[in-house]
């Protein structure tokens, strides 16, 4: 596999476009008859929603979120005690590494609470999910999801909660590629010799 080229790849290679999907929400609005309202009610939600999309409010998140983190780290020095080396940036970053899955799971968890919360302020959301209850009762399912599919992969190609999480990922593997002082050795490598050690460790302790 080309890796980098799977860096600048895309999900959706043909998503709707404008034109499509105005002509579906036509068709939709013929279908509803003299419901059609619902449906301009729903569109002007639904673009109020993704307007509230900030991409420079969302890295300042990341940051945010990866320098709560890291103060954590500083406020309860323990873990840091786990590893042999000095210098005390390259102990953060191989906490980092070792807590990386729990950190991304809440910093994600936290996330999709405080969005919810803010969105709601600014478009209701149970009016959102009202509207589209009555549409689905003068229109079948099938071709509204079918609506809603296409507004999702054009207007929203890049969810936010993966988005938000590739921020993440960004800063913890720049952690990764710092050197520390001691050993001019990146700090992944450091925490590869760590894990072998203790893997090494663990299978001998399985099979005294």
């Amino acid at each position: 596999m080309d890796i980098f080229q799977a860096f600048l790849s895309h999900n959706d290679e043909n998503p709707p476009t404008f034109s499509e999907i105005f002509h579906s929400a036509a068709a939709l609005k013929r279908a509803l008859g003299t419901k059609s309202y619902l449906l301009d009610h729903y569109l002007s939600l639904f673009f109020r929603l993704t307007a509230q999309i900030d991409f420079v409010a969302l890295q300042n998140e990341v940051h945010q979120a990866i320098g709560d983190a890291q103060r954590s780290f500083k406020e309860n020095p323990s873990p840091l005690s786990q590893f042999p080396c000095q210098e005390s940036t390259t102990k953060i970053n191989l906490c980092f590494l070792r807590q990386a899955d729990s950190i991304l799971e809440q910093v994600r968890k936290d996330f999709l609470r405080e969005k919810t919360s803010e969105w709601n302020a600014a478009v209701d959301l149970i009016e959102l999910r009202q509207t589209e209850q009555k549409l689905m009762e003068h229109i079948a399912k099938e071709p509204l999801e079918a609506f809603q599919r296409m507004l999702l992969r054009r207007f929203l190609p890049c969810p936010l909660a993966p988005l938000f999480s590739q921020g993440i990922l960004v800063e913890i593997t720049k952690r990764f590629l710092t050197r520390n002082l001691e050993t001019d050795q990146e700090v992944f490598r450091l925490f590869l010799k760590t894990f072998f050690v203790y893997l090494n460790f663990y299978l001998t302790f399985l099979f005294e």
